[in-house]
């Protein structure tokens, strides 16, 4: 190999006569003979609409782009490649929850989502739900709207000084849905930070955008409004005396999944750079702000059969990979016995890992065009309508005075 690299140094003609029979094509080549494939429908074909006032070129070059916003949309990019593979786990009693982590974490989960749905601290029994878990080895996060500074009292028993996990619940967009208030919860979660200021790697809430994603929200409005709520944390939590990069880096942020696979990609790059922006607006030095993305693929709304979820859902784990998410919860698949789809839905991010390398890659969309150009789309116009919620008196108030369940379209 060596000695024809050698050869083809030293023989420019060689070199230039390599690949003559397969010449660069050009943007004008390509319009040229989509036109000619195309014909009258060439001019659809030439733009796809996400979302109001935003479209994604069909075919785009470098120098469609600017170079200066590309490279500043990479450097927010997480910088350590690798996911967890977070399988979601339903409480179903103490001893049978607690089988389930274990079979899951021995069997190629990295950490789990546990689910305890409306129950009361005391009926989850925590000593024999989490027994023989280590959870300064294993991330645990529960899913609860109960109290997070007591639920940590419960879980930090017997497990040592380091606790990693976390508690997933947005108070907020639980406001948004339900009409409960989110006072008392943001007070919990001022103890729980307090309660857990070393320990780096303990979400303590979360900024989720299922709601507006299952509600029809196109892609730019679901990016604003998590902006919009983390906005409204930080507010909140720094006005009570936490630091802004406590309050920042321990967010658990959700971000939902759908079958628009390059959308997706896009989508997820997009809310690291945006995030980037809010930490500069509180002055938060980049290289220690690091925001934790948990991606969740969307579950199918049709009653497909177990191979199309199957696709769909291994599809749209794969832009949350290559978008760079940092956790991994595929929704299950209905296919076979309980235990045959548990098994399913857990291997799409084993298999991922270990049949494509891409856990060695911290950014594999870095460089393509296209979706440096969706990105850079997706951030402008995300950008757009946060700031429009803020001039409108921030998220809450937008909340309160019937604006953020408009559709953008109707407004």
């Amino acid at each position: 190999m060596s000695e024809r690299l050698s050869n083809l140094e030293n023989n420019p003609k060689m070199a230039a006569n390599l690949f003559a029979e397969f010449p660069p094509t050009t943007k004008n080549d390509w319009e040229k003979q989509a036109r000619k494939e195309l014909k009258e429908k060439f001019e659809t074909a030439l733009q796809w609409d996400a979302g109001p006032g935003l479209h994604f070129d069909s075919y785009v070059t470098g120098k469609d782009i600017d170079p200066q916003k590309v490279l500043a949309i990479q450097h927010s990019q997480k910088k350590v490649p690798g996911w967890l593979n977070t399988p979601l786990i339903a409480f179903h009693g103490p001893a049978q929850t607690n089988l389930a982590i274990k079979n899951n974490l021995e069997n190629g989960a990295d950490a789990v989502l546990v689910d305890l749905g409306e129950l009361p601290f005391a009926k989850c029994e925590f000593p024999k739900l989490l027994h023989g878990v280590r959870l300064s080895d294993t991330a645990v996060f529960f899913r609860t709207k109960e109290n997070a500074a007591e639920l940590f009292n419960h879980i930090s028993k017997h497990a040592g000084y380091y606790i990693k996990g976390g508690v997933v619940f947005d108070p907020i967009a639980n406001w948004a849905e339900t009409g409960e208030r989110f006072e008392k919860p943001i007070g919990q979660i001022v103890t729980l930070l307090n309660l857990t200021k070393n320990m780096r790697e303990f979400r303590v809430c979360s900024v989720e955008s299922h709601l507006y994603h299952a509600n029809g929200a196109d892609p730019a409005r679901e990016l604003a409004c998590i902006l919009a709520e983390t906005v409204t944390y930080m507010d909140l939590l720094t006005e009570a005396g936490i630091a802004p990069l406590l309050a920042l880096n321990r967010i658990f942020f959700s971000v939902a999944i759908g079958p628009k696979y390059l959308t997706e990609i896009a989508k997820l790059r997009a809310l690291r750079f945006l995030l980037r922006r809010i930490s500069r607006a509180y002055q938060l030095p980049d290289e220690v702000c690091n925001p934790f993305l948990q991606a969740k693929t969307s579950p199918s709304n049709t009653p497909d059969s177990s191979y199309d979820e199957l696709i769909r859902a291994s599809s749209s784990a794969m832009s949350a990979v290559l978008g760079g998410c940092n956790a991994l919860t595929v929704s299950s698949i209905h296919a076979g016995s309980a235990e045959f789809a548990e098994r399913i839905t857990r291997n799409i991010s084993s298999i991922m890992r270990y049949e494509s390398g891409l856990e060695h890659v911290a950014d594999p969309a870095a460089g393509s065009y296209s979706l440096e150009s969706m990105t850079l789309n997706l951030v402008e116009k995300a950008w757009e309508l946060f700031l429009d919620i803020e001039e409108k008196g921030g998220f809450i108030s937008c909340v309160e005075n019937g604006i953020i369940q408009v559709k953008p379209e109707t407004r």
